[in-house]
């Protein structure tokens, strides 16, 4: 179980990546937001890298394995898909996975936590579109087409998200021939 303080450092750490990127991700930094102490900081994470590392996880739990748990609920594949699909268009962390992946661009350790995501990620859905969709398409590559619109979306000025984007996933699943 994680503490109550512990995760104030975690979410403003996410706040702090979403509005400033990485650059301002500093114990200064949130310390002076939270309006807690230096001290506080150590007593939670040995240092910077061990927080950066500790934010990450933070941001996988949360922004993947949560999704899949949830979506994990539902009975059939074809629920487990549309659920997934209801709570990714949901998401309001479309700046926080673009200036994650801004930073994974140039720093290994982040490229290779985003890497495992989106493995994760792609791995997930891929199941679930076997299941669905069976022999009639090419699972790797819907799972591939599903993530980049996901990606993508987020991209765009303004990004398409919300009813708009869980539209954009409909219609790829609408462009699959039945049985």
């Amino acid at each position: 179980m994680i503490s109550k303080t512990k995760l104030l450092w975690l979410n403003e750490g996410i706040n702090v990546l979403k509005e400033d990127g990485h650059e301002k991700l500093t114990i200064d930094e949130l310390s002076s937001r939270l309006k807690l102490t230096k001290g506080s900081f150590y007593h939670h994470f040995k240092n910077r890298q061990d927080y950066i590392l500790a934010l990450l996880q933070f941001w996988e739990d949360n922004s993947t394995q949560q999704l899949i748990h949830l979506s994990q609920k539902e009975e059939t594949a074809r629920e487990k898909l549309d659920r997934l699909t209801e709570l990714v268009t949901n998401l309001e962390n479309g700046s926080l996975e673009i200036k994650i992946r801004a930073w994974a661009a140039h720093d290994k350790i982040i490229r290779s936590y985003q890497q495992r995501v989106d493995t994760i990620r792609m791995n997930y859905v891929k199941d679930l579109c076997s299941s669905v969709y069976k022999d009639r398409v090419d699972t790797d590559l819907l799972a591939q087409i599903y993530l980049m619109i996901f990606i993508g979306a987020q991209h765009l000025i303004p990004p398409i998200n919300g009813k708009d984007l869980q539209q954009l996933f409909m219609t790829i699943s609408q462009l699959i021939p039945k049985k």
